[in-house]
C-alpha cells in the first residue's frame, strides 16, 4: 500500500488546493443560503398553510396545483439569482461566480508554464502574460470549456428544483407537516445541489489548470518552433487511481495528454517540457 505523503507538492501537484477548497466554502454558503429561504418559505411563513390548517390533518385541504407552480417559479429565481447568476463569457465582468474560480485556475495554469519556459530561453524569448484573458488565443480556448461548465451547474440546479418540486408534492399528498418537508427539501439541495456542485468545483479546477499549462505549451511551442510534451504528474498518495499511477513521471503528446485530463477529482498536473529539455532517453507517449 501506497505512504501518504508529507509533501504538499506530491500531493496536489497542481497547488490549487486552496483555489478548491475557496470554491466549496462558497458552494456550501450559497446553497446554504438556498436551504434558509426554503425553510423560512414552508416553516415560517407557512406558504401551504391557510390561516387554520396549523396541524397535520389540515394539509389533506392543501392539495393547490397552483401553490406548488408558484413554489417552483420562486425556487427557479433563487436558483437563478444565487447560484446561476452571471455568464459563461470569459472575460466578461459578469463572468458566473464558479467559472470566476475555473478563470483564476487558468490564469495560474497559463502563467505557471510562461514563467517555466521563461526561466528556460529567457523573458526577451517568451511574452509575459500579464493579463491572460486579454488574449484572443486563450478566450478561443475557454469560451467553449466556459459555457460546458456553466450548462453543467444549470443541469445540478434543474435536479436539484425537479427533486424538491417532487418531494414537496409528495409531503404534500401524505399530510407531512412543514418541518418535515423542508428537511427533506433540504436534503436533497445537499444530496444533489451542494454533493454534485463541489465534484464539479474540483473537477474543473484541476482540468482547467491543466489545459492553461498546455494550452500555453502549444502556444511557445509555436512561437519558438520547438515540440512541446507534456509530463504526467500524480498526488502521490493512496487516493490515485492505478491508471493514473502507470501514467506517472511519462511524457504525452498534445493528442495523447488532451485525452487524458480532466476526469473526476483527478489531482494529476500535466506541466509542459519543450522537446530540449527532455530527459535523455525519454520516450514520448503517442508521438
Amino acid at each position: 500500500m501506497a505512504k501518504r505523503s508529507k509533501n504538499l507538492l506530491k500531493t496536489d501537484p497542481t497547488r490549487t488546493i486552496t483555489l478548491r477548497n475557496r470554491a466549496v466554502g462558497e458552494i456550501n454558503r450559497r446553497y446554504t443560503k438556498v436551504q434558509r429561504l426554503v425553510t423560512e418559505s414552508i416553516v415560517t411563513n407557512k406558504i401551504f398553510s391557510n390561516v387554520r390548517a396549523l396541524d397535520q390533518n389540515d394539509f389533506v385541504f392543501l392539495r393547490s396545483p397552483d401553490k406548488l407552480e408558484a413554489f417552483d417559479v420562486w425556487l427557479n429565481s433563487v436558483m437563478n439569482e444565487i447560484i446561476l447568476g452571471g455568464n459563461a463569457t470569459p472575460n466578461s465582468a459578469q463572468l458566473n461566480w464558479m467559472l470566476q474560480y475555473f478563470k483564476e485556475s487558468y490564469t495560474r495554469g497559463v502563467k505557471k508554464t510562461n514563467n517555466n519556459f521563461a526561466g528556460i530561453y529567457g523573458r526577451n524569448q517568451i511574452p509575459n502574460r500579464v493579463d491572460v484573458f486579454s488574449i484572443p488565443y486563450h478566450i478561443s480556448k475557454t469560451s467553449l470549456l466556459f459555457t460546458r461548465d456553466f450548462a453543467q451547474l444549470k443541469g445540478i440546479t434543474d435536479g436539484v428544483s425537479q427533486q424538491l418540486s417532487f418531494y414537496l408534492s409528495e409531503g404534500l399528498l401524505k399530510g407531512q407537516n412543514p418541518n418535515k418537508i423542508a428537511k427533506t427539501l433540504n436534503e436533497r439541495i445537499d444530496v444533489i445541489g451542494k454533493t454534485r456542485s463541489r465534484l464539479l468545483a474540483r473537477t474543473e479546477i484541476i482540468n482547467i489548470h491543466n489545459l492553461g499549462m498546455v494550452n500555453e505549451g502549444q502556444a511557445l511551442g509555436e512561437l519558438l518552433g520547438e515540440n512541446v510534451y507534456y509530463e504526467w504528474i500524480t498526488a502521490e498518495d493512496i487516493k490515485v487511481r492505478d491508471s493514473h499511477i502507470s501514467r506517472n513521471n511519462k511524457f504525452h503528446t498534445f493528442e495523447r495528454v488532451s485525452q487524458l485530463i480532466g476526469e473526476p477529482n483527478c489531482r494529476c498536473a500535466t506541466p509542459a517540457i519543450p522537446e530540449s529539455q527532455l530527459p535523455e532517453g525519454a520516450k514520448v507517449i503517442g508521438k
